[in-house]
């Protein structure tokens, strides 16, 4: 036992880290993009590590459970998540709300918000067997086919 906290201690020390520091950069808009897919994937990592951590360290955890301490921070982690989402639903980022509206564009208008050619962007879905013939609104190009919106719009963008 004493061997794994010897191994799950560092990685959930330097995970955290990494976590928070991405973090931070995703709120200031810092190397967006970049740091985003480092943040998620290394975010799941931390879970693992820090259901691993709890399972070695239980007994000494719920000494810290039984305290009075726990249940209102508890609630306290409880109130501010649930108003940030609360928050968020309220008052969408402007990307959301660009995303929401290019979805249900006509094709033509979201194929020149995307700056892409009507022809050019025909080939590449025919290519991938996306038809638009009963196309309408954008969001109809992945709703009729096997694929999602992201794989549609990073066709759609790629040279």
């Amino acid at each position: 036992m004493k061997q794994s906290r010897n191994y799950i201690t560092p990685f959930i020390s330097l995970v955290f880290l990494v976590v928070g520091i991405t973090g931070l950069l995703m709120l200031f808009h810092l190397f967006d993009g970049y740091t985003e897919v480092v943040h998620e994937i290394l975010g799941l990592f931390f879970v693992a590590c820090a259901v691993f951590h709890i399972v070695l360290n239980w007994k000494a955890l719920r000494i810290h459970f039984k305290k009075a301490v726990f249940l209102p921070a508890s609630f306290g982690v409880l109130a501010l998540s649930g108003f940030l989402v609360v928050m968020e639903w309220m008052h969408p980022p402007v990307d959301l709300q660009i995303m929401n509206r290019l979805v249900r564009a006509p094709v033509e208008d979201a194929f020149r918000a995307l700056n892409v050619d009507y022809h050019d962007a025909w080939r590449k879905l025919r290519g991938k067997g996306v038809s638009l013939e009963n196309a309408r609104v954008f969001e109809d190009l992945w709703k009729h086919s096997d694929t999602g919106a992201e794989e549609i719009i990073d066709l759609l963008l790629s040279d």
